[in-house]
């Protein structure tokens, strides 16, 4: 008191003196009483009890008479001393509030000062030094013109000066003293500065973007950057994977070179395996950005990117904005999305086109317009099944019906002739790709429905892909991890959600039947493979997304328990790649000792982030679990090459002269003859080594064919004397030196290959 009478009257300024005592327990009330019947410009108000230090400013602010507001903790640490010159400061200004020099705090208030400070003034205010100073002066009028902006929200004190440049008002800043604490004892800890700053940041950045289009311009740019990084980081790092990689992307490079847009090609053999739309996508990636690994996977990393958008469309009408982020987040960042993005393979695009059925579905049924919502549905169901065959068809269509029921009855009946448009919009994108193809093959009909669609579904010697009734369930905790786990965590809250008769109870019950008639079908499918179940993650992460956000508390505890286990197994794990540890054999060749350390340290910064977040709150908790994908998918580039080079011919490749005469004996690398940019003539007896079901079944057909030759032909390009190269595996080198009379001799041998030369 009596330094604010010393400060203000010497500077000659009349001033009124508002103290506000937030429902302290001591003798604060009788002291303030005693003080006022002394100098009569001071006012004591209280609250009853306490309510923080944002209830006391608009106290104290809704008292004030004067024209010109001054602020001061009762701590003492900013003095009033430097009140003048912060009013001298003001000028024309709407606000002038103070820069602390020489802060007097301890340092780990200190450190989370400047931590606070640093967020607040890059999400707000880049100009401004030091937001959260209590010693200020302001125009009453300005606080008027604040409040219609944003109402002063609790914790708003600790934004007050960038609150003031959201509203378009004018801030100046001036440096003051800064004092040890001389009165009181501080009620804020770290943890309790830094929780509620995390929360108001939410607040004050929908307030910023609100009020700034250039805000909302550079934070969709950084959004979608934050999306697509871990999709196009390293994209083209990787050689092609065989076997599957390989022949994809040289059968869209054989489209573009032959220019046959119809009848799909592998090493110049007609490959009849799989619809065309696929080819065509990386055809048109390569027309675009040229023939590489980048180019070839593009397609699939922008799929992945389009259902990411798509569940969000799909979310937002079915369960409101922040559920719709949420399962957006959660398809993101799921494993199995993450890997299949960015491989050149059917499923991405398949899902995509699945999932704009079910979004135009799901939009009919809500919002009506079926008239054309319906068609675009046919279209994308015609895009599936040209992607991956009849299951394109099957697999939308067997969900919405089962799914449907769950959902409002429809605003409008859905006429007739939009679903007779959706028919025929199907049959034109499907029936004109079949009528060339039957031009070319009339039993290519019967092929396709049999050989390659029921017996996938019914034979597990026809694919060798068999696997027991569980393989779903035990792929769905990995290939959604960690969001898996916390859906299973949150059960209760699921079967409660599912009785309620709302909006997200219907929504979560839709969504479940969805994801469960596809994996049932595909269960029932003899054929089993962990990217079949790619479409289902969407209605997953939808139900995932709406009972986490019921009980975010909950899905917190359960996600540190996985942070704790994924701590304990990533110390082990990195230990033990440090030790040398490493898994053998083809298929768990993968996990090198260098993968395992990496992988190690990985999740043990990943669970200890999980720990140290739950100490500021639910959320940050859960969006920690958003991190573990895509940093494993971007830190794995380089520890992953090793070995993605043992499954390509990439390197071989280069051990060839240009214009070879290569051939390829009982093997066949299917990435040559893209590196090669040719075919490479395959001597086989059954073709298997194409790994294509169409060409094997149409052997005898294609006996003449320059590229697809019986081994035995060998010994005469041998005997010829040609300068050649012959590829094949280490355990048919004896096979191979009986028909080549020892003239054959090795030049170089990979993983999987032996390389010998004529």
């Amino acid at each position: 008191m009596s330094e604010v009478r010393d400060a203000l009257d010497g500077a000659g300024i009349a001033w009124e003196l508002i103290v506000v005592d937030d429902g302290s327990g001591d003798d604060t009330q009788a002291i303030l009483a005693r003080l006022a019947g002394d100098e009569p410009r001071l006012r004591p108000l209280r609250h009853a009890e306490r309510r923080g230090q944002t209830a006391a400013l608009r106290t104290g602010f809704a008292a004030a008479r004067a024209a010109l507001i001054a602020t001061l903790d009762a701590d003492l640490q900013c003095r009033s001393e430097d009140l003048p010159g912060l009013l001298d400061a003001l000028g024309d200004a709407d606000l002038a509030c103070g820069v602390r020099v020489g802060r007097q705090d301890p340092w780990p208030r200190r450190a989370s000062s400047a931590l606070a400070n640093g967020i607040r003034r890059l999400l707000l205010a880049p100009r401004l030094h030091d937001l959260a100073c209590p010693a200020r002066v302001m125009r009453a009028s300005a606080l008027e013109r604040l409040a219609v902006v944003t109402p002063l929200f609790d914790g708003a004190h600790r934004w007050l000066p960038a609150l003031f440049v959201l509203a378009g008002l004018r801030v100046v800043q001036r440096p003051v003293s800064h004092w040890p604490r001389q009165a009181g004892t501080s009620k804020y800890t770290t943890r309790g500065r830094l929780r509620p700053i995390v929360r108001e940041s939410g607040q004050v950045v929908r307030l910023a973007l609100q009020r700034s289009r250039a805000l909302r311009a550079l934070v969709v740019v950084a959004v979608i950057a934050a999306v697509t990084a871990p999709y196009l980081y390293g994209l083209g790092h990787w050689p092609l994977i065989e076997p599957d990689e390989g022949r994809n992307a040289e059968v869209a490079r054989e489209m573009l070179e032959l220019g046959n847009w119809s009848i799909p090609h592998f090493n110049q053999i007609a490959y009849l395996d799989k619809p065309t739309m696929l080819y065509w996508l990386v055809a048109g990636s390569y027309r675009l950005l040229g023939i590489d690994e980048f180019a070839a996977r593009l397609p699939s990393a922008l799929s992945a990117l389009a259902v990411v958008a798509l569940t969000w469309a799909m979310a937002r009408r079915l369960v409101g904005g922040s559920r719709a982020l949420l399962a957006a987040v959660i398809v993101a960042t799921a494993p199995l999305v993450l890997v299949f993005a960015r491989l050149v393979i059917f499923d991405m695009p398949f899902t995509a086109y699945v999932t704009l059925a079910l979004y135009c579905l799901v939009r009919a049924r809500l919002d009506g317009g079926a008239r054309w919502l319906v068609p675009v549905a046919g279209l994308a169901m015609g895009a599936a099944t040209l992607t991956k065959g009849p299951v394109g068809l099957a697999v939308p269509l067997l969900g919405w019906f089962v799914g449907r029921g769950a959902l409002p009855l429809p605003r409008e009946r859905t006429p007739r002739s939009a679903i007779l448009l959706a028919t025929i919009l199907f049959a034109v994108v499907v029936g004109s790709w079949l009528v060339l193809v039957l031009r070319y093959q009339q039993d290519f009909l019967r092929y396709a429905l049999v050989d390659e669609t029921f017996l996938r579904f019914t034979s597990v010697e026809r694919f060798h892909r068999g696997a027991p009734v569980y393989f779903y369930p035990l792929t769905f905790l990995w290939a959604l991890a960690p969001w898996s786990v916390l859906m299973v965590a949150m059960l209760p809250e699921l079967r409660q959600c599912w009785r309620e008769e709302t909006m997200h109870g219907a929504a979560l019950r839709f969504a479940i039947r969805v994801a469960v008639t596809m994996l049932v079908f595909f269960t029932l499918s003899a054929s089993k493979r962990p990217q079949y179940m790619l479409p289902a993650a969407v209605p997953l992460a939808i139900a995932c997304a709406i009972v986490v956000v019921r009980n975010p508390g909950r899905a917190a505890a359960s996600l540190g328990l996985v942070g704790a286990g994924a701590a304990l197994s990533g110390a082990a794990l990195a230990v033990a790649g440090a030790h040398g540890l490493h898994l053998q054999g083809a298929d768990r060749a993968v996990a090198s000792a260098a993968v395992l350390t990496t992988g190690g340290f990985l999740f043990l910064g990943w669970g200890l982030l999980v720990l140290a977040s739950r100490w500021l709150g639910a959320w940050p908790a859960i969006a920690c679990a958003a991190l573990l994908s895509p940093a494993a998918a971007m830190i794995c580039v380089g520890t992953l090459a090793p070995w993605t080079d043992t499954r390509s011919a990439r390197g071989l490749a280069t051990l060839l002269p240009p214009g070879a005469h290569v051939v390829a004996f009982q093997q066949f690398r299917t990435s040559l003859p893209f590196y090669l940019r040719r075919p490479v003539p395959l001597y086989s007896l059954t073709a298997g080594e194409l790994t294509s079901n169409y060409i094997c079944a149409n052997r005898e057909r294609l006996e003449h064919d320059p590229n697809l030759r019986r081994p035995k032909s060998l010994r005469h390009l041998i005997a010829s004397g040609e300068p050649l190269y012959v590829v094949t595996e280490p355990s048919r080198l004896e096979q191979l030196a009986q028909l080549s009379d020892g003239l054959l001799r090795t030049v170089e041998a990979d993983a999987r290959s032996v390389l010998l030369r004529r």
